[in-house]
């Protein structure tokens, strides 16, 4: 009788432990998938060159981490996978937009669709600047900036220019060549030049170039060949002068005998021995080190 007692009460705690297992393992609750709830491209107006990425914002019931599944499609064809995407092969006007499916590691959730963006304009670049001529002074009559420019959607480009004298004064004129008597410019002055690509529908980003006057040579101001004077009293005022108004000096540097030069003021005076022709040739020197050389033909008459 013991015995068949103590097989009964070794049934029933099997009995109950099993039957509490079974209620342990029915509380355990059921995965449920991960959910999307927004996602947006970044940036809404891409262009060719740009790196896109995702806005996601999702759930998970459980709080499980969320891992993403990402596929890219062109003109609705599939191009890519990936949460970040470089776009490279497309052009203004192409539609995008991006596939996501959630994932909490162990369920998939429902996939999601960005709304479509379109490819935008692309700006142009300015890839390199010149300017005539290459050195700037208080007599050059104009200066002209060039630039070369490039635009990833082959749009033509057109140039223009904002200028500034000593990089405060704006200018009106916004041509590409600006003339410059007018400007009083002074040796040491400074034309600021920025320079600006235009497709039709984008500008680039500002090219600066600082052009330095420069300091000017002395200059002739009269076109004289040929020079008449008596043989026996030769005086010549030379008709030189320095664009900067520097102080010169003046040598002769070919001459027959007994002409003469006066360094400060540039005068040519003397005698010769008989009438005839012969040349002289002078140099000004500014205090800067800049000279002309000129040569004058000096015709005395019989």
């Amino acid at each position: 009788m013991k015995e068949i007692m103590s097989i009964f009460f070794l049934f029933v705690i099997v009995f109950t432990v099993e039957c509490g297992q079974k209620k342990e393992e029915a509380r355990v609750p059921e995965n449920t998938p991960p959910y999307i709830t927004s996602a947006f491209i970044i940036p809404n107006n891409p262009q060719v060159g740009s790196r896109l990425n995702l806005r996601i914002d999702a759930g998970d019931k459980e709080g499980d981490k969320i891992s993403y599944t990402v596929k890219w499609f062109l003109n609705n064809e599939e191009i890519g996978e990936g949460v970040e995407f470089y776009v490279s092969e497309v052009k203004r006007g192409d539609m995008l937009y991006a596939e996501i499916t959630p994932s909490d590691g162990k369920t998939l959730g429902e996939p999601v669709n960005t709304a479509v963006i379109k490819v935008g304009n692309s700006p142009p670049e300015i890839t390199r600047v010149t300017i005539s001529p290459d050195a700037v002074f208080t007599s050059s009559d104009e200066l002209t900036i060039t630039g070369e420019g490039f635009d990833v959607d082959n749009d033509s480009l057109t140039y223009f220019c904002y200028w500034a004298l000593n990089r405060t004064e704006l200018l009106l004129d916004t041509s590409t060549t600006i003339p410059l008597k007018n400007l009083n410019l002074k040796k040491g002055s400074v034309l600021r030049a920025e320079l600006y690509a235009f497709d039709g529908s984008a500008v680039s980003a500002p090219y600066t170039v600082d052009i330095t006057i420069g300091n000017s040579p002395p200059i002739l101001i009269q076109d004289i060949d040929s020079i008449f004077y008596n043989y026996q009293n030769i005086t010549y005022q030379l008709p030189i002068v320095d664009p900067d108004n520097d102080p010169m000096t003046f040598e002769l540097l070919e001459s027959p005998p007994g002409i003469t030069i006066d360094q400060a003021e540039g005068r040519v005076y003397g005698s010769v021995e008989k009438a005839g022709e012969f040349e002289i040739v002078v140099r000004a020197t500014d205090v800067d080190g800049a000279y002309l050389d000129a040569r004058f033909t000096l015709t005395v008459p019989e």
